[in-house]
């Protein structure tokens, strides 16, 4: 509750008595009703009296005060010099030392101040010079030999020395001299029959060649023609028995883009058909053991859900005592895992935290715990980067995300729809500090896709968001039925959504772009475009388009509450993903389940499924 001050107010202090200006007294007169907002609410009433009446008045007990003289007079006079006190130093008369010096040195000894050489005169050595080479080297003719570390003298101008060609004359002949070197290593020469070793300063030098003459330069005749005749008769006109193409669609396609049709599919089976009774008698079985040695523990008030979107089932539960809470307390190795099972429904979990609220003669903690596909998230898994220079499959992609860690990724095709596998070119399968999780989760939702993890095992279910298009729930193959007669209560909230009929979505650096259009529709009203790095094919995006014109549309999304039945009785567990069909008695519906939320009581021992359908 906030309180208003009158006008922004300062802290004025005078010379007389001070007076507030706001009033401190902060005692709301007003009584204020909160309404409580429109959803189920427990109300809570608290009994409070009245509050006793007390005096707001705020009174100085301070008289006006003295006034007080704030003259102020300064008196001064001229400064009167400061003589300098003598300063005399009182040392007393240094100690005398004797300052003398005498050397007791005598008279040095005589020695010879003569220097002398001892050098003896050098032996005389003949000066002249003589040349010990003899005559064997002979003359040699320069000019047929090149000077070392100088270049030969070269024309520099280029030039043409022909001025005209010979058109008539005879043809001259091309002289060539070709000289066979049998093998490919060094050329050896042997003159009777001994090896030939050149000398440095030889008499003959070898030099092997032919110089051509120059002569005319004359035209040749290449023979070269063309041939002509009349082009042979061709059928001009090309008719196409066709007319323009238009992409498969939910008519004529069911997961097959294209491709022939595979004589050994499975079909999806039929829901079975609950019962209907006009009483149900359930007898819940709850069991809570810790793994791995299978401990007993007694869990109350345990509550499991699931939504479409998550990728780990979620479990809350209630622990009493300290030493229920030590079998699944996390120690040096890691945090426990326990095991639910209700009504033959199992369950695995990792307990990753618990609180406590000790009261005096009541001790309990509340645990918290998620499925095992949790490990391939933060804070379990580490974050890394990568990038794929090669082509790389989507579905190979998600393996080796999955490679060491113990996972396995599954892609149900029983309904009218699976997820597809496509290419992704060298360069464009990159991503930066993202866990495994998280990669897969990416690739998923590229493909309109979402993942339903395992309850009980390292499995992830990739699926189609939607397995069938909401305008073909009628005659798609539901996998639960809802009978009316087994629901405890139904509440509904309305949601409109625009309702599309195109969606152009396309890839980035690579891939294609397609504009999915919804068949018997006149595509004009667009959802807003979808623009993603791995959208790369044809397949993929128009997967993803029709996804994406599934979520449109007025839709409401209606809450069932129903038993958890056993495993041997219908409907049993609803999941996230499945198709229900609702035999309500105003008419059957279909509906898309979002959410699954188990509440089981261990007090009264009773469960109820909650289930969130998404009714178009």
């Amino acid at each position: 509750m906030a309180y208003e001050i009158p006008a922004p107010t300062d802290f004025q202090f005078s010379l007389s008595a001070y007076e507030p200006v706001a009033d401190f007294a902060f005692y709301p007169q007003q009584k204020y009703d909160f309404v409580p907002p429109p959803a189920v609410t427990r109300q809570y009433q608290g009994h409070w009296q009245t509050g006793a009446s007390r005096q707001q008045s705020n009174k100085a007990g301070f008289s006006d005060s003295r006034p007080v003289s704030t003259t102020r007079m300064q008196h001064s006079h001229d400064a009167r010099p400061v003589e300098a006190e003598s300063i005399g130093l009182f040392w007393g008369a240094v100690a005398k030392k004797q300052t003398t010096v005498s050397f007791s040195h005598g008279q040095s000894q005589k020695k010879e101040a003569n220097t002398r050489s001892h050098w003896q005169k050098s032996r005389a050595v003949d000066n002249q010079k003589q040349q010990r080479w003899d005559q064997t080297v002979k003359p040699t003719d320069d000019t047929l030999h090149e000077y070392w570390q100088q270049p030969p003298e070269k024309d520099r101008y280029q030039s043409s020395p022909f001025s005209s060609v010979d058109k008539y004359g005879q043809a001259n002949q091309v002289d060539g001299v070709g000289y066979d070197i049998p093998g490919a290593g060094l050329l050896n020469f042997r003159f009777a029959g001994l090896p030939y070793s050149p000398e440095a300063t030889p008499d003959i030098y070898f030099r092997m060649g032919v110089r051509q003459q120059q002569k005319v330069i004359q035209p040749r005749d290449r023979t070269t023609g063309s041939h002509y005749q009349s082009n042979q008769m061709m059928d001009e006109p090309v008719i196409i028995p066709w007319g323009f193409g238009n992409k498969a669609r939910d008519e004529s396609v069911t997961g097959n883009y294209g491709g022939e049709t595979d004589p050994n599919v499975v079909e999806k089976p039929q829901p079975e058909q609950p019962e209907i009774r006009e009483s149900y008698l359930l007898m819940n079985i709850i069991t809570t053991v810790t793994l791995p040695a299978r401990t007993v523990i007694d869990l109350h008030d345990i509550e499991i859900e699931l939504d479409i979107d998550s990728q780990s089932w979620n479990l809350t539960g209630q622990l009493w005592g300290a030493s229920s809470l030590a079998l699944i307390e996390p120690d040096a190795g890691g945090p426990k895992e326990v095991e639910v099972n209700i009504n033959g429904w199992t369950w695995v979990f990792i307990i990753d935290r618990y609180s406590t609220d000790r009261r005096f003669g009541n001790e309990r903690y509340t645990v918290t715990g998620t499925s095992r596909s949790q490990l391939l998230a933060a804070p379990y898994a580490p974050k890394r980067s990568k990038s794929s220079a090669s082509n790389i499959n989507a579905k190979q992609a998600i393996t080796e995300e999955l490679t060491n860690t113990g996972f396995s990724a599954t892609y149900p095709n029983l309904s009218d729809y699976s997820t597809p596998d496509w290419i992704i070119p060298g360069g464009v399968f990159s991503y930066q500090q993202q866990t495994p999780m998280e990669v897969i989760m990416r690739l998923t939702t590229s493909a309109g896709s979402v993942v339903i993890p395992a309850r009980n095992s390292d499995q992830l279910n990739i699926q189609p968001r939607y397995p069938a298009s909401p305008w073909k729930w009628g005659t798609a193959t539901m996998d639960r039925i809802i009978p009316a007669s087994m629901v405890i209560s139904l509440s509904a909230s309305w949601r409109p959504e625009p309702q599309y009929n195109a969606v152009y979505v396309s890839g980035t650096h690579a891939g294609v772009s397609v504009n999915v259009k919804r068949t018997g529709t006149a595509g004009d009203e667009p959802a807003p475009d979808i623009l993603e790095d791995w959208l790369t094919e044809t397949q993929l995006n128009t997967e993803r388009g029709r996804n994406e014109l599934a979520k449109g549309g007025h839709q409401s999304i209606t809450t069932i509450e129903l038993p958890l039945t056993d495993t041997n009785t219908a409907p049993g567990l609803i999941e996230p993903g499945m198709l229900v069909e609702v035999q309500d008695i105003t008419g059957d519906w279909q509906g898309l389940c979002l959410r699954t939320h188990i509440s089981a009581s261990g007090g009264l021992n009773t469960v109820i499924q909650s289930v969130e359908l998404e009714r178009h």
